[in-house]
């Protein structure tokens, strides 16, 4: 059976002034798919996001909604389908019930009805308890969660959102990440999700789209991706952070992923998150790691003492080359290495998380 298509994006491009934040971008959204845009900050996924929910017109190319041209005419037939969740939630100064009440009660629902979904999408977010709490006196994470709950509520076929655990409590994640998977299972919702975070697109995620500085680079599987990934990683200079291992399942789970014990060479291990068991590659990215002289508390669970090998200055940024047993490459700010005064040969600590790191 042939997929559906939802949203198609044909040569879109969007300039902000001489800033071409996408360019000639081409890719299709199936019905009821799980799509995620990936790439690092400032690749230009919140701009394709805000296209797609109809919040900002492209300067060139076509958007298509069911294969109809997206006009000036309609682009609030695909407003009203398509409700997107962001990463900073803006919400009424009232009670979280009617936050989400509001979308409803605007559309002309009947109050018995609005009352009824109100609170079956409550429950659905874990947040029935928190119904007469203020919404802006809620935590960042239960802003996060409220704000998805707007946008459930409303049943639209699509549903798009902006970097979805990002900054999140680990409870809140994992109540957002398996909302999302049941909206997208049970109620058939396409959802198009952005995230820089290679695991969770692999977790949640059919298909994927890679951006770079503004241009799609791959669309496909997110394994498929994350092969490619790997590959130019290879060749770029960020390849003194790829390496290979041996991985070993331990018993826990961490965000409803299991953790892995990799063992590098001269006897390095570290902990990552993965589906994946033997022989693998992986990549730590360089602005992940964080770097001190002494020992961070934190729920990070790699730490790796190592001696100061090399620094190269650019401009605002520096990289440091940790010998740690393997040379780790760590991207810090100028301003960071000042103050904490690195030199080459300087002992210092390498810390990064699991969910940090890259397992192929």
């Amino acid at each position: 059976m042939v997929a559906m298509g939802i949203i198609r994006l044909e040569n879109v491009s969007v300039d902000f002034g001489t800033v071409k934040a996408l360019d000639e971008a081409s890719f299709s959204i199936n019905e009821g798919e799980m799509f995620s845009i990936i790439g690092p900050n400032g690749a230009g996924k919140t701009t394709a996001l805000r296209v797609i929910a109809g919040l900002l017109k492209q300067s060139e190319g076509n958007l298509l909604f069911h294969e109809e041209l997206v006009t000036d005419a309609n682009r609030q037939d695909l407003r009203r389908q398509a409700p997107m969740v962001f990463q900073k939630p803006t919400l009424f100064n009232t009670t979280l019930f009617k936050n989400v009440a509001y979308g409803l009660r605007i559309r002309g629902i009947a109050e018995d009805e609005v009352r009824r979904t109100v609170l079956e999408t409550l429950e659905l977010v874990q947040m029935t308890d928190l119904q007469h709490r203020l919404a802006r006196n809620l935590s960042g994470g239960e802003q996060r969660r409220a704000s998805l709950a707007m946008a459930i509520a409303l049943d639209t076929e699509m549903m798009l959102v902006d970097e979805p655990t990002a900054y999140l409590d680990n409870e809140s994640a994992e109540i957002v990440e398996a909302t999302l998977k049941r909206m997208n299972s049970e109620r058939n919702t396409t959802i198009v999700m952005v995230t820089h975070n290679f695991l969770q697109a692999e977790v949640l995620a059919n298909r994927a789209a890679m951006l770079h500085h503004g241009k799609i680079s791959r669309v496909g599987t997110v394994s498929e991706i994350f092969r490619s990934e790997l590959e130019g990683l290879m060749q770029d200079e960020y390849k003194s952070n790829t390496f290979s291992g041996l991985a070993e399942s331990t018993n826990e789970m961490d965000q409803q992923r299991r953790l892995v014990n990799i063992e590098l060479e001269n006897g390095v291990k570290i902990e990552a998150l993965s589906k994946r068991n033997g022989n693998v590659s992986l990549y730590i990215p360089p602005q992940d790691i964080i770097v001190s002289r002494e020992v961070v508390l934190s729920s990070a669970r790699n730490t790796l003492k190592g001696k100061v090998a090399g620094i190269d200055i650019r401009e605002s940024t520096a990289l440091l080359t940790i010998d740690v047993g393997i040379n780790l490459l760590v991207q810090i700010t100028k301003t960071s290495l000042e103050r904490l005064s690195i030199t080459i040969g300087d002992e210092v600590y390498a810390t990064f998380k699991a969910s940090s790191v890259r397992v192929f």
